[in-house]
């Protein structure tokens, strides 16, 4: 593991929850564009398998391997993250009901909002295979934002099977062709369809170019990783250069929203400084707290569309900077738990069953074959 890397993912999580909750928008810029950390969550996956399974790919056993590992991995807490998303928001309307019956509705920040959420059979079949982030809606379904689940776990197949196919140049050639071919669509879907230079929300593709946005930055990370062999990696000056075009090209989005199609480029610089695991940055990253953070980081992601269903309410109607403060602080420190809750509860033992699985299973094709 590069802890470095963890402390990241962790912080990238935290964004994209307060970039949903909506407080602080207005006057930070990293959270009202909040969204295009989900592009750092792809340039980390791209890395960290190449740098895991780039060599190790070899065979359908290897392949059978990687792809139950990558299952155990994302399955488990989407689907317990969608059912609870599913129950919280029945709770929340149910809760509607019984307070418009008994004249409590002033509390309700949207109480025309009254219908049961019951998931069609597409959105179950979808969800379970994964698919329903690949175009097969025309909106975000149930736990909206594991559409980005949905288009990295095809990533991660498009991946094994480049791995699988080519070696050497040949790989990498192919590496550079898929996310070039991925940054062509993702430009012209968000420029085109999208209109995105004018409405904004450049690079924001997700129920239906979202594989596109998800293979531009998820081989852009392969690629990194590849060039960390002859870029030294953990070098202050690159660390502080890779962070002042963050910073910089966050600062100027809004004004110039093409440079949304940058900050890809700029995480796999980012992620390249501190692949090394050396350098003041990765010192930052390697702090405890944020470790903690990065252990939670998938349960973050998924589980605080369903706490939103809570805290929204309180969020759209805080006024001024002591209630939007508390609110925020408090969202923060709920999801903190219940991330704690579900990573050791759900997503860490579910995870290590299927990677037993998977090397049992390994382990018994080998002694066979012997």
């Amino acid at each position: 593991m590069i802890r470095s890397l963890e402390g990241l993912r962790g912080i990238a999580a935290l964004i994209v929850a307060l970039y949903h909750l909506g407080i602080g928008a207005q006057q930070f810029s990293v959270i009202r564009n909040g969204y295009l950390f989900v592009d750092l969550f792809f340039v980390l996956s791209g890395f960290i398998m190449c740098a895991a399974y780039g060599r190790r790919l070899a065979g359908a056993e290897d392949l059978r391997m990687f792809l139950m590992r990558r299952i155990g991995r994302l399955f488990p807490l989407l689907v317990f993250s969608t059912l609870v998303f599913v129950l919280g928001w029945n709770m929340i309307v149910l809760a509607k009901r019984i307070s418009l019956e008994h004249g409590y509705g002033a509390w309700l920040n949207n109480p025309g909002a009254l219908e049961w959420l019951v998931p069609s059979t597409t959105e179950v079949l979808s969800t379970l295979t994964l698919t329903h982030g690949l175009g097969v809606f025309d909106h975000l379904i149930l736990n909206t934002p594991s559409w980005s689940i949905s288009v990295e776990f095809y990533a991660y197949i498009l991946f094994a099977a480049l791995c699988l196919g080519l070696a050497g140049r040949a790989r990498l050639t192919a590496f550079a062709l898929a996310s070039l071919l991925g940054f062509v669509l993702s430009l012209w879907a968000s420029t085109t369809v999208h209109d995105c230079l004018n409405r904004g929300g450049c690079l924001s593709l997700t129920y239906d170019f979202g594989f596109p946005r998800a293979v531009f930055s998820f081989f852009l990370g392969a690629l990194a990783f590849h060039a960390g062999r002859h870029i030294r990696s953990g070098h202050a000056f690159l660390q502080v250069l890779a962070l002042g075009l963050l910073a910089a090209s966050l600062a100027l989005v809004d004004a110039h929203r093409g440079l949304a199609f940058c900050l890809p480029f700029v995480y796999a610089l980012l992620i390249l400084s501190v692949g090394a695991d050396t350098g003041p940055l990765a010192h930052v990253l390697k702090a405890s707290g944020l470790q903690r953070l990065g252990l939670w980081s998938y349960s973050i992601y998924l589980m605080h569309m369903p706490l939103l269903l809570f805290f929204g309410n309180f969020a759209s109607r805080a006024q001024g900077a002591l209630q939007s403060s508390l609110v925020l602080l408090a969202f923060v420190a709920v999801l903190l738990a219940v991330s704690a809750f579900t990573y050791r509860y759900v997503e860490d033992p579910m995870r290590a069953w299927f990677n037993r699985l998977a090397a049992s299973r390994t382990t018994a094709v080998r002694r066979t074959s012997a």
